[in-house]
């Protein structure tokens, strides 16, 4: 199983001028309508996160940066033991934690073109991300499940982060990360040590990409390559020294509202990976978000996504099922500035690749800002 999603781009990566403290608690709570592969058919799991960022200007009075640090805490269950998906219905799922997930500090260079980023950071707010895939609790609009150990939601990583944007809407970044949970080590809950010591195996990634306009609504799309540098058991026997794939993401505004605002929003996503080593080789999702469907509410969003992946055929992969395709439409009711309530339903079809029956998901999303 895989968790993502909690991010929807470098939104934090804007230099606003201002300082900020921000805090939210999560609850999620599902139920297995049909399906469920163990006596347990619920699963409930609380989230909270909790930071600060200040500008440069306060720290020591010189614009163009930012120093950001978040805290969070996981506790419940872990809904896939439900049903044995592969992808992750709940994108808050993990085994249970305290920590500093994030650290960094961030610098604009050349009026705002270049930006540097250091220190411990989620991969998924920079790269591979969908920003019309962030309203879904499925893990695999955050960003496609053939990418080898992400360091992302639970297991951010100490990193160097370097990106470009032209004038044009032309933009690349490149990253390199800490690769530790390759080798089982949770990066989430731990310092730099691993980044410079043992567990060696780096992760790598660089997209390039351009925003642009299509009949006067803004989209982007991009294309991304990955390495992983540590030590990969083959399916069929033996070891490797390293990995790669290559990854596309698409967002477009099909609807546009007052102000330019996007009303219904695109998202598309592609990834591939080595089948010797990768449970995935290939993976696409694609979905629609509608902000404000309702006149008089225009805080609220809707969505309805599809996303598969195609197991490995590889000798040893274990896999009695060609792939798995989650289906999922949600409705997110903005009930006031502090609170917001999602009822979800998702349909996984081919839970795991092993021959597991059919399953059918409710889940309650509620989100609370501090």
């Amino acid at each position: 199983m895989l968790a993502a999603g909690l991010f929807t781009g470098p939104a934090a990566g804007e230099n606003t001028g201002e300082n900020r403290v921000f805090g939210t608690l999560e609850s999620g709570n599902s139920a297995v309508l049909s399906g469920a592969g163990s006596a347990a058919s619920t699963a409930a799991r609380l989230l909270l996160t909790a930071g600060f960022e200040i500008d440069s200007r306060t720290l020591f009075d010189q614009p163009g940066g930012r120093l950001h640090v978040s805290a969070m805490h996981q506790t419940g269950d872990n809904g896939t033991r439900l049903v044995g998906d592969f992808q992750g219905f709940s994108n808050i799922d993990a085994a249970g934690f305290t920590a500093i997930t994030e650290a960094w500090y961030q610098h604009h260079l050349l009026d705002g073109r270049l930006r540097l980023k250091f220190g411990k950071v989620d991969a998924n707010s920079e790269f591979a991300y969908v920003e019309h895939g962030g309203g879904f609790l499925q893990s695999s609009p955050g960003f496609s499940p053939t990418i080898l150990g992400f360091p992302s939601y639970p297991d951010p990583a100490t990193s160097v982060n370097l990106f470009y944007h032209g004038k044009s809407g032309a933009y690349a970044g490149v990253g390199v990360y800490d690769g530790a949970t390759q080798a089982g080590v949770a990066t989430g809950t731990r310092g730099p040590s691993t980044f410079f010591g043992t567990p060696d195996g780096l992760f790598s990634v660089v997209e390039t990409g351009v925003h642009h306009r299509v009949t006067g609504r803004p989209g982007r799309v991009g294309i991304g390559a990955w390495r992983h540098g540590g030590d990969f058991d083959r399916f069929g026997g033996g070891r490797q020294s390293s990995t790669q794939g290559i990854y596309l993401v698409l967002d477009q505004s099909l609807v546009t509202g007052p102000a330019g605002r996007t009303r219904l929003g695109l998202f598309a996503q592609y990834g591939y990976a080595d089948a010797d080593v990768s449970p995935v080789q290939h993976h696409a999702g694609a979905g629609l978000q509608w902000y404000g469907p309702l006149t008089d509410r225009p805080d609220d969003s809707a969505g309805l996504m599809a996303s598969f992946v195609q197991f490995s055929k590889a000798p040893g992969a274990g896999f009695t099922d060609r792939g798995e395709l989650a289906v999922e439409c949600f409705y997110r009711w903005q009930a006031a500035d502090w609170l917001a309530l999602q009822p979800d339903l998702q349909f996984i079809d081919n839970p795991g690749g092993r021959g597991r029956p059919d399953a059918l998901i409710m889940t309650l999303r509620a989100a609370i800002s501090l």
